[in-house]
C-alpha cells in the first residue's frame, strides 16, 4: 500500500530549517499552531491554551524559535513577559558579589526562575569567561551537535546562575543522553529536580547516575525475563526491583526466582519472585551458591538427588512459598 497525505482542507508551510531544530514537543506545537493561524502571535492566552503549555512559557518558546532563525520581527512587546528574573552577571560585572555566578547552587522552585540572557548579554559573558566557552564546546562534543543559541543560553543558566561546576554539567548531559533526554529544556528542568533532591555536587550526581542507570539496566532485563514487553513498570514493581537492588541480587539470582515462579504456578509473576527473593534475604542468602546449597539441602530431606540448574517445583521450600504467595494473595484481596 502507498502511503499519501491526506491534506483535507488546509496546508501548513514551515521552514525546512525546522528539521534542524532541536524542538520539544511542547514547542514544535507552539510552532505549529503558529503556522495554522497567525493571529495566535497577538492572543498568548489562547496559543497557549491551544498548545497545551503555560502561557508564561510562550514567550521563551518564541524566543527559541526566534533564535533558531525560524521567526524574526515582531518586537519583544508582542511576547509574554516572562516571570521576573534577578540580574545576571552581565548586567552588574562591577558588582561580582551579587551576580549569579557568585550565587551558592540552590533549590529552586520553578524552572523559569532561570534568567533569559539577551544576545548581548551571552556574548559578553563568552567573550570575557574562557572556560565558559570551553564547557559549551566539551558539551557540544558530548551530545554531537551544534547548539543553536537558545540552547547556549540554558547551559550557560546552568553553569553562570545555577553554579554548578562543569564537571557536574557534562555529566548531567552525557546522563540524559543515555535516558534519551535530547531537550536543553528538559536538561535545564532535570537539573532543577536533582537540585531539589540535594543533588549538588559531582559527586553526589555521580552516585545518582550510577544507581539510576543500575535501575534501569536491571528493568530492561527483568522486562525481557518476564515477558512484560514494553510497558511501564508500576510503582509498586519499581519498589520491589530496588529492594531487589538493595539486597544485591544479579540477574543470576532474579533468574532463579523467575524460574522457581514459572515451575510452581505456570506462569511469570512479579509477586510471586518477590516472595522468593524476600525470603531467601531473610534467611541471609547473599550469593547464587547460597541459595543453590539451600535448594539442593530441601531435596536431599526428601530423598531427592540435588540436580545442577535445575529446581524442583514440588519440593517443601517451593510448596510453603506457593502457600505465603496465596496467604498474602488472600490478605490483599480482602477489603
Amino acid at each position: 500500500m502507498e502511503w499519501k497525505w491526506n491534506y483535507g482542507q488546509g496546508v501548513l508551510t514551515l521552514p525546512a530549517a525546522v528539521l534542524e531544530a532541536d524542538a520539544s514537543p511542547e514547542q514544535l506545537r507552539v510552532l505549529l499552531w503558529l503556522a495554522s493561524d497567525p493571529s495566535l502571535f497577538a492572543k498568548p492566552a489562547q496559543l497557549a491554551k491551544l498548545a497545551d503549555c503555560d502561557r508564561d512559557a510562550t514567550g521563551d518558546i518564541l524566543r527559541f524559535w526566534q533564535d533558531a532563525g525560524i521567526l524574526s520581527g515582531g518586537g519583544n512587546g508582542d511576547l509574554p513577559k516572562p516571570a521576573a528574573k534577578k540580574p545576571t552577571a552581565a548586567k552588574q560585572p562591577e558588582k561580582p558579589a551579587e551576580s549569579p555566578a557568585a550565587k551558592p547552587a540552590m533549590a529552586l522552585a520553578r524552572a523559569d526562575e532561570l534568567p533569559n540572557y539577551t544576545t548581548e548579554q551571552l556574548s559578553g559573558l563568552l567573550e570575557k569567561n574562557q572556560p565558559l566557552r570551553l564547557l559549551v564546546d566539551e558539551a557540544q562534543q558530548v551530545w554531537g551537535k551544534v547548539f543553536n543559541p537558545y540552547e547556549t543560553q540554558l547551559l550557560v543558566g546552568l553553569s553562570d546562575y545555577l553554579g554548578l561546576d562543569d564537571e557536574y554539567i557534562l555529566l548531567l548531559l552525557a546522563h540524559c543522553k543515555r535516558m534519551e533526554k535530547r531537550s536543553m529544556r528538559e536538561v535545564e528542568r532535570y537539573a532543577l529536580r536533582l537540585m531539589d533532591e540535594g543533588v549538588t555536587s559531582a559527586a553526589a550526581l555521580e552516585d545518582f547516575v550510577r544507581k539510576a542507570e543500575a535501575r534501569r539496566t536491571l528493568q530492561g532485563k527483568v522486562r525481557a525475563m518476564f515477558g512484560m514487553g514494553s510497558r511501564s513498570f508500576t510503582g509498586k514493581e519499581n519498589k520491589m526491583l530496588d529492594a531487589w537492588s538493595s539486597y544485591g541480587y544479579g540477574e543470576d539470582i532474579i533468574r532463579r526466582a523467575y524460574e522457581i515462579t514459572v515451575g510452581a504456578i505456570n506462569e511469570p509473576s512479579l509477586p510471586y519472585a518477590n516472595s522468593i527473593l524476600e525470603r531467601w534475604h531473610s534467611e541471609g542468602l547473599d550469593t547464587a551458591a547460597q541459595i543453590d546449597a539451600k535448594l539442593d539441602a530441601e531435596r536431599e530431606k526428601k530423598g531427592q538427588t540435588p540436580r545442577e540448574g535445575s529446581f524442583d517445583t514440588d519440593d517443601f521450600f517451593e510448596a510453603a512459598l506457593r502457600r505465603s504467595y496465596s496467604d498474602s494473595d488472600t490478605e490483599n484481596k480482602q477489603p
